[in-house]
């Protein structure tokens, strides 16, 4: 089982079973706000949160023995988070084979309240070591586990998120009952409600697999030279490995033949610079894309470039799989790219143009000025300063 934290770490709540609670959703009409549905099949319905609180930069763990108490709002407020985090999520991962111990302790969720609570002591008490060990860089939060499912599913999913401490938004009332630490749980009322707080997550349900569930990562806070996810939370928290989705390979690819083609453009004519993109645009309507094919329209007759192009796609999207030569397209990825065109000028300047009237509106020359420059002429019968936001 997962190790608990370190005995310098000063822990406010005892890892106990506590006695079975019955927690009867359907007999708490305050868990539903007025006007509130959860009839849309794709509403997520929580059936039990926990939420406890790690600040690896003091030390200080508190694990809370009970269920959360939800209010109408705290309940909408954390299906929103779940929401945000099932809309976002976009890194697969897989547990090894070889390695259950996460898996057997996410089972535990599914199981009656007293094993929630302690599966979720556990989950917590093994993300809170990861933390610790790098104080400094990594910033406290708290830490929930639901289990939820949607209204037009029976299946039943567990999400893991870690969230800002935004005390300002969520109000949590500590109190010990006995031997035993409970928290309940409100909302600010003068506050918008918003997402942001939401820093990493870890959605899983259950699979036919040997891994016994499927997962799905989110991290807001990846930098530019992270897998995607922070290690400490897949690694070392999970002990996942980390495969690309759709929605990231689709990005990836974006991304990628951006920066491919910025380092070369300065060598490219004006015709060869829209024709890359006018390939890509085409290459991404459809389900799929061929590496292979695409470069081939994108640099047609340039052998060389191609290969250079399909080595540097094929590294970042399957890291290095020579076998693999293409990606399912993710249409919210892909659908910004190719319904509309954003030209990016000197000076900042921006021109959006629907792509299908691209060629009727904008005018490119085919070869470069004497100054190196490209000429652009945009034909339109109305000349206005569109109001600032």
């Amino acid at each position: 089982m997962a190790r608990q934290p370190a005995s310098t770490h000063r822990v406010l709540a005892p890892v106990t079973r506590m006695a079975d609670v019955h927690v009867d959703k359907a007999a708490q009409p305050e868990s539903l706000s007025p006007g509130q549905s959860l009839t849309a099949p794709d509403a997520v319905v929580i059936e039990r949160l926990i939420l406890h609180s790690l600040n690896n930069a003091t030390g200080t763990i508190l694990l809370v023995n009970e269920i959360a108490e939800l209010d109408a709002h705290s309940d909408a407020y954390f299906a929103d988070q779940i929401t945000s985090a099932l809309r976002r999520a976009d890194w697969r991962a897989r547990f090894e084979p070889d390695d259950d111990e996460i898996p057997q302790v996410c089972r535990r969720l599914f199981a009656e309240t007293d094993d929630f609570v302690v599966a979720s002591q556990l989950l917590a008490g093994k993300l809170f070591e990861q933390m610790s060990k790098r104080a400094q860089q990594i910033t406290p939060g708290d830490f929930v586990v639901a289990v939820f499912h949607f209204a037009g599913a029976p299946e039943r999913q567990i999400a893991l998120l870690k969230l800002d401490p935004d005390d300002q938004r969520l109000i949590r009332e500590y109190r010990i009952v006995g031997e035993r630490l409970t928290v309940r749980i409100s909302v600010a009322q003068n506050l918008l409600p918003e997402s942001k707080r939401l820093q990493k997550g870890a959605l899983l349900r259950t699979s036919s697999g040997s891994e016994g569930f499927e997962v799905t990562l989110l991290d807001t806070q990846a930098g530019p030279r992270s897998d995607g996810v922070a290690a400490f939370f897949y690694r070392g928290f999970l002990h996942v490995t980390l495969a690309p989705s759709a929605r990231r390979r689709t990005r990836l690819f974006l991304s990628s033949t951006e920066t491919w083609l910025a380092q070369r453009a300065a060598s490219f004519t004006p015709a060869q610079i829209l024709a890359f993109y006018r390939a890509r645009r085409d290459a991404l309507r459809d389900e799929t894309v061929n590496l292979t094919t695409f470069a081939e329209l994108a640099l047609a007759g340039e052998g060389n470039l191609q290969r250079d192009l399909v080595a540097m796609l094929s590294g970042k999207l399957f890291e290095g799989d020579e076998g693999a030569d293409a990606f399912a397209v993710d249409r919210a990825a892909a659908d910004g790219v190719t319904r509309t065109i954003t030209l990016e000028l000197d000076g900042g300047l921006q021109i959006r143009v629907d792509a299908a009237r691209f060629d009727e509106l904008a005018h490119v020359d085919g070869m470069r000025t004497p100054e190196g420059k490209i000429r652009l002429v945009v034909e339109s019968l109305t000349l206005r300063e569109a109001p600032s936001v």
